[in-house]
């Protein structure tokens, strides 16, 4: 899981005439991904392969096209009868022409609306900015005192509006564009000047009607489309349900036959031989060999070394309950074949972060609800990525779930902590859900460190001792983070890479976990031991001779000295790469160079991402102080002089709008946090991510191999052999 899996360079030799039946076992293995030979044996290819694969990606691209507008879930079906794979094409070629005939008409009508539509939506666009003018354009346009102009410019033509003895008035629609109407006295400013002097056309409608009136059609108009699209789409989707399994089935056929033409386009042929190259896993290809034997010579080879030109592709074996993590990694890149993978780094701290990002039972329910659902949205739609982010999601709920039930909020501190929570006031009542909670008030004070809410939050020194805990999680992961890369680096053999890249980063990321770790030697007083180190660093910066009285000022002196040879070692390393490979710089400006990214940047970035990690708590408490504005206010309308019953009704609604922001905003908000922490802090530090994915081919349905027919063959060949 952490290392990807090794893959071996195959070539297969075969005899010609046994082409297809290697190609049906080729794709029955489902562990091959063909490759343009290294060493081809001719310059011949299979060209009708290469001519038949574009038509069949044509007629895969239109069924995912119909099935996406039906609405029916993508996904291939069925069985079909192995053979001579250009006839098969031919056959589904056929077939799947067919098949599209039948909904040709309702395609092309759905493609007319939706030009239709996108033509409406254009003139809305334009008429948007002047929708609530009322008046005429004819009669406006033609005024005996004045001359006004409507225009709608972009920002970058702003400058240009400006014309002496008119009023401009200027209305911002969006980043890009504004309206702007122009006054001036009769006969002043002419029509064509201002067009020609900003480079816009003055606003227009059709028989110079109000943009309100024109507004109000074109939506009519779009409504109205909208529906018949509506209309139109349901036709298809009861058409294509009524043949759904067959649809399905022609897809799966497909599917496999562009992966069979895949593999003979790729090969190369001579007047007896057959050519195929590819990648299949180190520990799969006597498998391999197994179901090719006495129909192939199969050599392999390892890849070649970091940094030349073989780069093999990426596969990482994972569990199924844990896969979902890497469409989070693919976001940042696949790995490459030669570094580590930091799927293995996820599984743990993506959803631990986000559930301290985000610790409420309530909220995390209904993201984890809302999950659920992404889930099946992506499932009918058959969207490979959005099922596995929506999974990320329901596992990092989960921990958030967990980090609420620890932290007993629900739906913010009303239901449980009640308002005795809120006001602070012993007097007030607690939660309906205080007693029944599952996690004793004893177990959350004992966590008051990690997660410091409710009766915890008000004291600020549990605050202080929240931010070390944060910043020392921060530097446990750059520290990992670093010592990754230089695992990395030494795993691709590459002593300039280890030596002037990564080397230096684990020396300065070394420092951080020594400072925030140093409480564990007297784990009884971890706060303190932390808290007196970073004294020591403050004195011993400001102070010259250093203050070495004790052991601990003594190693701040120590870590101060660290992170100055460290970052003058970093600087150096700058250095030299720069002169190593931009040899026209000379030495000053590479020394200067260097300076900037090896020395006074990466201390910024030290101290920077290292304090980072302060997020982990920052918006943990903005999340709990949203709800607690919202529950305050709640109460304080409970606790009014309005009636009982309106009171409730109205702090409901207060309260549900405080949750229903904190989920909608926070939850997004946290996730991209967490996914940033991962990018920017962590895998900036090891991962570079620009492999390629393991794409080997497959039988998408049963295939059922004509054994007479491939047996008659090989007695052919042995025939002509003889």
């Amino acid at each position: 899981m952490i290392l990807p899996e090794k893959m071996s360079r195959v070539q297969i030799i075969a005899n010609k005439e046994l082409l297809d039946d290697v190609v049906t076992r080729i794709l029955k293995f489902q562990n091959f991904e063909p490759e343009e030979p290294e060493e081809p044996i001719s310059s011949e290819r299979f060209e009708e392969a290469r001519r038949k694969l574009g038509i069949i990606q044509e007629h895969l691209n239109k069924f995912q096209i119909i099935m996406d507008l039906a609405g029916v879930t993508i996904e291939p079906k069925g069985k079909m009868k192995a053979g001579n794979w250009n006839k098969i094409a031919d056959e589904v070629d056929n077939e799947a022409t067919q098949e599209e005939e039948k909904y040709k008409e309702l395609l092309e009508e759905i493609g007319k609306i939706k030009s239709e539509l996108d033509l409406y939506k254009a003139q809305l666009n334009e008429v948007l900015p002047f929708k609530d003018i009322t008046v005429n354009l004819s009669k406006l346009y033609s005024l005996k005192l004045f001359d006004v102009y409507l225009l709608t410019i972009l920002s970058s033509q702003l400058d240009k509006v400006k014309f002496d003895n008119a009023l401009v008035l200027t209305k911002r629609i969006n980043e890009k564009t504004y309206a702007v109407i122009i006054m001036a006295p009769k006969g002043i400013l002419q029509k064509d000047k201002i067009e020609k002097e900003i480079g816009a056309k003055v606003f227009e409608t059709p028989e110079g009607k109000a943009p309100y009136d024109v507004y109000n059609e074109v939506q009519n108009k779009i409504n109205e489309l909208t529906k018949i699209l509506e209309e139109t789409r349901a036709k298809l989707k009861e058409k294509l349900r009524a043949c759904e399994l067959h649809v399905k089935e022609i897809y799966g056929r497909l599917l496999t036959v562009r992966d069979a033409l895949t593999i003979i386009s790729r090969a190369r042929v001579s007047e007896f031989y057959v050519q195929i190259e590819g990648y299949a896993p180190t520990k799969m290809v006597k498998k391999l060999k197994d179901q090719l034997k006495g129909e192939a010579f199969i050599t392999e080879r390892l890849p070649r070394r970091y940094g030349e030109k073989d780069k093999p592709p990426t596969l990482i074996s994972l569990p199924k309950s844990i896969r979902v993590i890497e469409s989070v990694v693919e976001l940042y890149g696949t790995p490459s074949y030669w570094e580590i993978s930091p799927i293995i780094f996820l599984i743990f701290t993506f959803p631990i972060l986000f559930g301290l990002m985000f610790p409420d039972f309530g909220n995390a329910l209904v993201v984890f609800l809302f999950a659920i659902w992404f889930y099946k949205y992506g499932k009918r739609k058959g969207s490979e990525n959005t099922e596995k982010l929506s999974l990320v999601l329901i596992y990092s709920s989960i921990v958030a779930m967990i980090t609420g039930l620890l932290a007993r909020e629900f739906f913010g501190p009303v239901l449980v902590g009640g308002p005795r929570e809120v006001f602070n006031n012993d007097s007030y009542p607690v939660g309906p859900l205080y007693y029944v909670w599952p996690v004793p008030v004893s177990v959350s004070d004992s966590l008051k460190y990690l997660i410091p809410f409710g009766n915890y939050s008000i004291l600020s020194v549990e605050i202080e001792d929240t931010m070390i805990l944060s910043i020392f999680i921060g530097a446990l992961a750059l520290f990992v983070s670093s010592l990754l890369g230089v695992i990395n680096a030494i795993d691709k053999k590459d002593p300039e890479f280890l030596f002037y890249e990564k080397l230096p980063l684990l020396i300065l990321y070394t420092v951080p976990l020594i400072i925030f770790g140093y409480g564990f030697v007297d784990i009884s007083d971890y706060f303190g031991k932390v808290e007196c180190l970073l004294g020591g660093l403050l004195t011993n910066i400001f102070s010259f001779p250093p203050n070495l009285s004790t052991p601990t000022y003594a190693l701040a002196y120590i870590l101060i000295l660290w992170v100055e040879i460290g970052l003058i070692y970093n600087w150096i390393s700058k250095v030299i790469l720069i002169k190593r490979h931009e040899g026209h710089v000379g030495l000053g400006a590479a020394i200067g160079m260097g300076f900037i990214e090896g020395g006074f940047e990466a201390g910024i970035l030290l101290l920077s991402n290292t304090i980072s990690f302060i997020r982990i708590l920052v918006f943990a408490l903005a999340h709990y102080y949203l709800l607690y504005a919202f529950s305050y206010m709640g109460l304080l309308v409970l606790y009014s002089s309005v009636p009982y019953v309106a009171a409730v009704i109205i702090a409901g609604i207060i309260i549900a709008l405080g949750n229903l922001l904190a989920i909608a905003l926070e939850g997004l908000i946290v996730f991209i946090q967490d996914m940033r922490l991962h990018f920017y802090e962590m895998f900036s530090k090891f991962y570079e991510g620009q492999g390629r994915k393991f794409m080997p081919v497959m039988n998408y349905v049963e295939l059922e191999e004509g054994e007479k027919e491939i047996a008659k063959e090989r007695e052919v060949i042995e025939v002509k052999a003889a």
